[in-house]
């Protein structure tokens, strides 16, 4: 078998928990399955989510020009009953292309993906919170811009995490210890760089006397994991993490995340890792035609484009995993 075949775990003797569906090659050696899980709205089309809140919050993040704490705008959508309890929640960070629709009439209102995300954990229980780290600044998207002309980094994406997190554990309606980070993409990204215990805003916040809680997990799905793989100051877990990936992506490449995971796994830390072969970026997404985008410059071939497709039995899986994964972390 070869190496690609199954993207390069297999030797790796660890705990890992690496999942690859519809793999004859893999299966035989020994790895994980999964069952078909229940389909779930495949179009966005019935999403039964009532009509979110429009909040802000202030970000860890500061204005450069005027020192002042960068106020980001959010999406607070909350399930029945949380009036009147305390629930869990779960921060939800969006990926380069920004949380809104890209269809004009729409352009306000979250992109299918997003809603079909905010359907599932309100009707799990959690009260989701969908930050705007984009549109706060004044940007649409950062996907089509070359990661080292970015002006907008995982740490803005960190710093806005925790503003978040610090919001949600103020309300009178938020379990404050039971509070999930999910994202996608650059999002995902972020999710990682926010649960590392060696960055120093997440292990200032940690020390602090006397304790504040921190995430209880993290969920990252495509995430470009590279960074963390190699972050000069180490990469420990603040919180439990799960990966969801595709084995064919060529935006954010499976071999990274493979190897943060099986690092981590290795040294005894909460990760597990999902991959899906034959599945690319944005996987989860609204049933659609496969696309090439070549206006996007930060591909695994940079300048030859990235291939989007959804793909509804690996959504289908991850969705129920997912399920499984927060009801497990945070306990509701």
């Amino acid at each position: 078998m070869s190496l690609n075949s199954c993207l390069r775990p297999l030797f790796l003797a660890v705990p890992l928990c690496l999942v690859l569906m519809f793999f004859p090659a893999c299966r035989n050696a020994g790895l994980q399955t999964g069952a078909g899980p229940p389909s779930v709205r495949d179009s966005g089309k019935n999403i039964a989510t009532s009509a979110p809140q429009r909040v802000s919050f202030a970000s860890r993040d500061q204005d450069p020009l005027t020192g002042k704490q960068v106020v980001i705008q959010a999406l607070l959508f909350k399930p029945p009953g949380a009036d009147y309890r305390r629930m869990p929640a779960v921060v939800a960070l969006h990926g380069c292309g920004g949380m809104y629709s890209t269809v004009v009439s729409r352009r306000d209102s979250l992109s299918i993906r997003h809603l079909m995300m905010a359907d599932l954990l309100v009707s799990e229980g959690y009260i989701v919170l969908f930050p705007d780290s984009f549109r706060s600044r004044g940007f649409e998207e950062i996907c089509t811009v070359e990661n080292r002309k970015r002006r907008l980094t995982q740490r803005h994406r960190l710093q806005d995490a925790q503003g978040a997190l610090a919001w949600l554990q103020r309300r009178d309606d938020v379990l404050p210890e039971r509070v999930a980070v999910l994202g996608w993409s650059h999002g995902g990204s972020a999710v990682l760089a926010t649960i590392n215990a060696k960055q120093p805003a997440v292990a200032d916040w940690l020390d602090r006397k006397p304790p504040i809680p921190y995430f209880r997990a993290g969920v990252a799905f495509y995430p470009g994991c590279n960074d963390s793989l190699k972050a000069r100051g180490g990469y420990t877990l603040a919180a439990p993490v799960t990966l969801f990936i595709g084995g064919s992506d060529d935006w954010t490449a499976p071999g990274p995340c493979v190897d943060l995971a099986a690092k981590l796994s290795a040294a005894g830390e909460a990760a597990t890792i999902t991959v899906y072969p034959d599945t690319h970026h944005g996987f989860d997404g609204p049933s659609s035609q496969p696309r090439r985008r070549l206006e996007v410059p930060n591909g695994v071939n940079p300048g030859k484009g990235v291939t989007v497709a959804a793909n509804p039995a690996a959504r289908d899986d991850a969705y129920a995993k997912l399920k499984r994964y927060l009801r497990a972390h945070l306990g509701h």
